[in-house]
């Protein structure tokens, strides 16, 4: 809001947008019948409303309106569709996010992370700059793909490894180029992580047929591009740390205590051997559910929390993503709502005659370059759901592999993040190394792309 309590032209724009596609909704329900690719425009209006900046739930409340208007569905039968959908794929997946939302936060509480971190870069030495690079990038990627979330992996291990590497003369832009590769292959690589779950569940697929086909190699691409860019970076930026950057924290040079090595030894040890056990037996993504409730418990109670303070912890760590839960539950009744106008249907109708001389290979890459070019903006797992359910049939009519699918799935979600024009993810990782020069940021987001892209164009030739 403007001062005076005056709409800005922003949001002036998405009222106009979503009141333009109401009355469309009007006009087609009262027409009748299907309204074939015109069922598109709740999910193009939700697409508008998030790149103008609206709230991602509310963004989809109000494609639900418009949807529901268009397909005449009451206030009872939506209400059922709503009741209907917490027992949806979509909506388990958000709660697994939840619940990791909320393991983080009792590993943060315990001591866990802080001990994991401190833990990597003792092991891996802090005698040379390119030890202490390699300290920053493994634990960034561990903390991130054992917790599920870039921003809040990487905060917990910023306070620990910046003055290390100010000493070490390291400038801000390259740690952030190192937070962002390192914390992006953690998304793609932990077994737990939102993007990862999606995509097992999208693609038919188990954790580790995904992560020998898409997981490693993409996450590896990404890693050792943003290895090599942090060192370009640095030699090619004048921002230093300040010196207060580079004193020394008691807090963060200390040596792990008793109770955060228990909670960090029960965390990696009851993570491991679940995870483990979930590949051997082929486990679904439903199976993240127990691993994340046992292993919450296991740190907690071994970092001295005990049983209530475990659950108070992750109640205050789910309640931080209550809004992704809520984005995940209404997508499916939207999802429903616009296949009843029979849009996805129009689409396969006039898609099918076409895909087969296009061929399963440039189809992967085209559904690869629409998340590049039309991202939604803080839901990249719910991306995949849309692109899932909109391209699912043309996946099976292609005879795509689920993994293949799942590598142009994850293309399509996570490597967007990086660029090509600037994200929230990408400010939020130069905040946290206490950079200003964006300009490289984009270099090394543009350079992680560019060398992603040829490796999905090896990929998609060898699972086709």
């Amino acid at each position: 809001m403007s001062l005076g309590g005056r709409l800005d032209r922003r949001q002036l724009t998405s009222v106009a947008c979503f009141a333009v596609c109401v009355v469309a909704g009007i006009v087609l329900a009262v027409a009748g019948g299907k309204a074939g690719i015109w069922g598109l425009v709740p999910i193009i209006m939700y697409a508008v409303l998030a790149l103008l900046g609206v709230d991602v739930v509310l963004a989809t409340i109000g494609a639900v309106t418009v949807a529901a208007i268009m397909t005449r569905t009451a206030p009872v039968p939506l209400g059922e569709q709503l009741a209907t959908s917490m027992g949806s794929l979509v909506a388990v997946i958000g709660l697994i996010i939840l619940l990791g939302a909320g393991l983080g936060h009792v590993a943060q509480e315990t001591g866990a992370a802080q001990t994991l971190v401190r833990t990597v870069m003792g092991r891996i030495g802090l005698s040379t700059p390119t030890r202490v690079q390699l300290g920053v990038m493994v634990s960034s990627l561990v903390i991130v793909g054992a917790l599920g979330t870039l921003a809040g992996g990487n905060a917990i291990i910023a306070p620990i490894v910046i003055p290390i590497a100010a000493r070490m003369g390291w400038r801000p832009p390259a740690v952030a180029a190192m937070f962002h590769a390192a914390g992006a292959a953690g998304l793609m690589l932990g077994p737990f992580t939102p993007p990862v779950v999606t995509i097992t569940a999208a693609a038919r697929l188990s954790y580790g047929d995904y992560l020998l086909h898409a997981g490693l190699p993409v996450g590896a691409i990404t890693v050792v591009t943003g290895f090599l860019m942090a060192r370009w970076i640095q030699k090619h930026t004048a921002q230093e740390y300040a010196p207060v950057d580079a004193a020394r924290d008691d807090d963060a040079d200390a040596a792990p205590d008793r109770r955060g090595q228990r909670a960090a030894l029960a965390f990696i040890g009851v993570l491991v051997a679940l995870a483990v056990y979930g590949v051997w037996v082929k486990a679904g993504y439903s199976y993240a559910l127990v691993v994340m409730v046992v292993t919450a418990a296991a740190t907690g109670l071994a970092g001295g929390l005990g049983a209530k303070g475990t659950a108070e912890a992750v109640y205050a760590g789910a309640a931080r993503l209550i809004w992704l839960f809520m984005l995940f539950w209404l997508l499916d009744p939207l999802l429903t709502l616009v296949q009843k106008t029979g849009a996805f249907d129009t689409i396969f109708d006039h898609l099918k005659g076409v895909m087969p001389d296009v061929g399963p290979y440039v189809f992967l890459l085209l559904v690869v370059l629409l998340g590049y070019v039309h991202a939604v903006p803080g839901a990249a797992v719910a991306q995949v759901v849309l692109i899932n359910k909109l391209f699912g049939p043309l996946v099976a009519s292609l005879g795509v592999p689920p993994a293949a699918w799942a590598v142009s799935l994850l293309g399509t979600a996570q490597i967007d993040q990086l660029g090509p024009y600037p994200t929230a993810d990408m400010m939020g990782q130069m905040g946290l190394a206490r950079s200003s020069d964006l300009r490289m940021m984009l270099f090394n987001g543009w350079a992680i792309m560019v060398m992603n892209t040829a490796g999905f164009l090896v990929l998609f030739a060898v699972l086709l």
